[in-house]
């Protein structure tokens, strides 16, 4: 009996710590995805590489205080979602089903939003090369080192995104209808990875470079959404599979 009411203790201890968890991850999720939106929103449209660098060096000059915003918003944005994947690795413990894959996925998500906050320094120092009357050249180097980095996180971005869409599936916390946004993600994706032309749509900095992050945001709003019920139905269901 005491074995018993020993046992429920820890469970009912173990369940109000991975509330306090999941509160956490989706206001981590929430935060960084709406940092990166806001970043990306704060971008000035003209900003390409494909109009001249004298062009590019206008418009970094013209903004300069907006993209500073930007860029440490979406350093802010690549802290929080790994945070929050973070979270997801702590719901799912040693041995349990899609533990392995969820910590696949943390390090790639690591890997990526690294990358990412490599990028976006990089960008700012183009923009304060910009600002302080540098050469043109070395304004749109670093403008340019910005974009590659992102092209270059599209496979670490891919890894991350399947192998946490089937390790949050086999722990039952992503519904299917969230996992196929996942996929949508991951495939969406692929197409970072050809964006090597010197302008257009397939530019480092052309239109689907840009907007192929937001199916990211998309999932993981999904999946923060849904995960304090997906989480309570995982915990339900391993109550009655143990009793």
């Amino acid at each position: 009996m005491g074995t018993y009411v020993g046992a429920a203790a820890q469970d009912s201890e173990r369940l109000a710590a991975d509330r306090a968890w999941v509160g956490w991850g989706v206001a981590a999720a929430v935060t960084g995805m709406l940092a990166w939106v806001i970043s990306v929103a704060l971008t000035p449209l003209d900003a390409k590489l494909d109009k001249g660098e004298q062009h590019l060096v206008q418009v970094l000059r013209a903004h300069t205080a907006q993209l500073y915003a930007a860029g440490l918003l979406a350093v802010l944005g690549a802290v929080l979602l790994a945070a929050f994947f973070a979270v997801l690795t702590r719901l799912v413990p040693e041995g349990n089903p899609g533990w392995g894959l969820l910590r696949v996925s943390l390090a790639g998500c690591v890997i990526t939003q690294t990358m990412v906050a490599i990028g976006a320094s990089l960008g700012l120092a183009g923009l304060h090369a910009a600002a302080g009357n540098a050469g043109a050249g070395l304004a749109a180097l670093g403008w340019r080192a910005l974009w590659l980095t992102f092209l270059a996180s599209g496979v670490p971005t891919i890894v991350f995104t399947v192998t946490g869409v089937l390790g949050l599936r086999q722990a039952g916390l992503s519904p299917p209808w969230v996992s196929a946004l996942g996929w949508l993600s991951a495939a969406a994706h692929v197409l970072v990875l050809f964006t090597l032309a010197q302008r257009g749509a397939f530019a480092a900095d052309g239109i689907i470079a840009g907007l192929v992050p937001l199916t990211t945001v998309i999932w993981i709003l999904a999946l923060a959404a849904t995960l304090p019920r997906s989480r309570r139905a995982a915990a339900t269901a391993a109550f009655e599979t143990g009793g």
